[in-house]
């Protein structure tokens, strides 16, 4: 096994967060950040295993290379029964990850940003196989085109599970070196790759103030959202589904906006895409608080502003921790919205 180390362990500040409450929520009250090292590792003749939330990397004599594994990877070596081995006679990239097949965020930060690692290492024009969780979604098509890996390169772990490579290439993950899956070069990888100036001028829409709506998810909705829309047009808030843009499209939205009002969700990603200054008003459930649109905020230089919704029953968080719905208070996001000096 070899190592090409592209970034080395950086300490990184992160701007507070602000509230209207009178103590800031303990998992804002963090004041920086370790990036943790990024490397890509070169395994000869080794496996790629996927299965449910789980990726393993395991070398010719059969050990686990914890390192690049991610979920319960010790199950899958343990295994008397794992699928049959599909065998590729060339140089393997493995980029398959616990939810990088179905989320936008996930897909964006667990596999696209470590593709950004294998163009630094200068293995990426050696790659005959790209291997994906799943690449069946829109955004997973208009990535792989911006990257400029050709379809017939890709192989997918839904129909693969089990491959073997002469030469086994598999970058970092954030989340294993760090503790946090996003970066500040990640952050910038993304940027990077979608927001050109012909892209930005195209955009005939572009809104200064916008609201991200998530009425299309199935969950972490924001139940009472026709009240904050209405509050939020007063002041001149326009009311977007991101899903209906292209990535392309999102980033060109975002390059063009300077205040964001939205629930936590998958497309606060597109933050990433904001100028620097641009404020994001973030809003949550108080049963699921999750600090990493602030850890991406302070990346990019945004100022964050959070309010957290009101308890109530039947939120959905019966079903899954991250899930619950929200319910605003409008005199709040009235308060938030003054403390930001956006009213």
């Amino acid at each position: 096994l070899s190592l090409v180390n592209i970034y080395s362990n950086t300490s990184i500040n992160l701007s507070p967060t602000q509230t209207i409450d009178e103590n800031v929520h303990h998992r804002f009250r963090a004041t920086k950040v370790n990036s943790g090292t990024a490397f890509v590792a070169i395994v000869p003749e080794a496996r790629g295993c996927v299965d449910l939330g789980t990726s393993a990397v395991i070398t010719s004599d059969n050990k686990l290379v914890t390192d690049i594994s991610t979920g319960c990877a010790e199950v899958i070596i343990s295994s008397t029964k794992l699928p049959p081995i599909h065998y590729i006679d060339g140089t393997v990239a493995f980029l398959s990850a616990k939810w990088g097949g179905n989320v936008y965020f996930h897909w964006m930060f667990d596999v696209v940003i470590r593709i950004g690692l294998l163009s630094r290492s200068g293995w990426i024009s050696k790659i005959d196989k790209f291997v994906f969780s799943k690449c069946d979604k829109k955004f997973h098509q208009q990535t792989l085109e911006a990257l400029e890996i050709p379809q017939e390169k890709i192989i997918e772990s839904r129909f693969y599970p089990h491959i073997k490579a002469q030469k086994l290439v598999v970058p970092s993950f954030t989340i294993k070196q760090s503790g946090i899956r996003v970066s500040k070069w990640g952050c910038e990888f993304i940027r990077n790759l979608f927001l050109n100036s012909e892209k930005i001028g195209k955009l005939s829409e572009s809104p200064e103030r916008i609201f991200i709506s998530r009425k299309l998810a199935s969950w972490r909705r924001i139940l009472n959202e026709d009240e904050v829309v209405s509050l939020l047009e007063k002041f001149g808030f326009i009311s977007l589904t991101l899903e209906s843009f292209s990535i392309a499209e999102q980033a060109a939205l975002m390059a063009k906006v300077k205040v964001i009002v939205a629930p936590h969700g998958a497309g606060l990603t597109n933050l990433v895409f904001c100028n620097s200054g641009a404020k994001v008003i973030e809003i949550f459930s108080p049963k699921y608080i999750n600090p990493i649109y602030w850890k991406i905020s302070s990346f990019c230089h945004l100022s964050h502003y959070y309010l957290i919704g009101e308890n109530f029953e039947n939120d959905n968080s019966d079903k899954q921790s991250w899930a619950p719905d929200i319910i605003v208070d409008i005199k709040k996001l009235r308060k938030i919205l003054k403390l930001a000096k956006v009213i």
